[in-house]
C-alpha cells in the first residue's frame, strides 16, 4: 500500500510539472535578458560616467582667463590726454583698475600700432586698442630680467607678424604710470585683467587664448598689422 501511495504522489508531481511546461509553452516561454541589451546598457553607463567626469574636471574655468571687470565707458578724449592726471577732462577716478581695461581713451586718430615697445606707452591711448579686441601686456621693468622682457617682445612680435590671417592685435610695453602696477606683469583685454606676481609665459598665452577679440565692442577696428 505504501508503494502505491508513493507512486501516486510521483505521478501527480509529474502531471503538475507537465501542465506547467505546457502553460509556459503556450505563453511563449519566459523571455530572459538578451546579452546585446546588457552590452548596450553597459556602453550607455560608461558614457554617462565619462560625461560626468568631463563636466566635473574638464569644465573647470580657466584660472588664467583673468578677472571680469565693470565697464568704465568708451568715451573719446583728445589725443595726448592722460586720464589719471587730475587736470585731465576725464572725470574723477575714471578707471576702476590699474591698469585700466576700459574707460575714456584717445579718439580714433590716436590708436597705437601693434607691437613691442621698449618705452612706456600712454595707458589712456592703449585702451582704444583694447576696444578693438587687442591684448595689451604691461610689465614692471624692475620685476623682469632682460631675458624675460625679450621673451615677451618676441612673443608679441611673432603674433603681429602673423598678419591679418592670424592673431596680430598685441602690444607689450613697460608700465610708466604714476600708480604702482601692483604686479610683475599685467595682461589686459577689454574689461578683463590678469595680474601675475611672477613672469609666466604660459599664463599670458592662456589669457590671450581666452580673451583675444572675445569681449571687444569694436573687434574689427584697426590698425592693420604693420600699420
Amino acid at each position: 500500500m505504501a508503494k502505491r501511495r508513493t507512486s501516486g504522489i510521483q505521478r501527480r508531481e509529474r502531471a503538475s510539472s507537465d501542465a506547467l511546461n505546457r502553460r509556459l509553452d503556450a505563453d511563449g516561454g519566459i523571455n530572459l535578458p538578451d546579452w546585446r541589451l546588457l552590452a548596450i546598457g553597459g556602453v550607455l553607463l560608461v558614457g554617462v560616467v565619462i560625461i560626468v567626469l568631463v563636466l566635473l574636471l574638464g569644465g573647470a574655468p580657466n584660472p588664467n582667463a583673468g578677472e571680469s571687470l565693470p565697464n568704465d565707458g568708451q568715451e573719446h578724449v583728445p589725443v595726448g590726454t592722460t586720464c589719471r592726471s587730475a587736470a585731465a577732462p576725464c572725470g574723477p577716478d575714471p578707471y576702476s583698475t590699474v591698469p585700466a581695461a576700459s574707460g575714456p581713451h584717445w579718439d580714433p586718430s590716436g590708436v597705437a600700432n601693434w607691437g613691442a615697445y621698449s618705452t612706456p606707452q600712454n595707458e589712456t591711448q592703449l585702451i582704444h586698442n583694447l576696444e578693438h579686441g587687442g591684448i595689451v601686456i604691461w610689465y614692471d621693468p624692475d620685476a623682469l630680467t632682460d631675458a624675460q622682457v625679450e621673451e615677451l617682445s618676441s612673443y608679441v612680435e611673432g603674433q603681429v607678424a602673423s598678419g591679418i590671417s592670424g592673431r596680430f592685435k598685441f602690444i607689450v610695453t613697460p608700465w610708466g604710470g604714476t600708480e604702482d602696477l601692483g604686479a610683475a606683469v599685467a595682461v589686459t583685454a577689454w574689461r578683463h585683467l590678469l595680474k601675475l606676481d611672477e613672469f609666466d609665459m604660459g599664463a599670458i598665452r592662456s589669457f590671450a587664448d581666452a580673451n583675444y577679440l572675445r569681449w571687444a565692442p569694436e573687434p574689427n577696428g584697426g590698425p592693420a598689422p604693420g600699420g
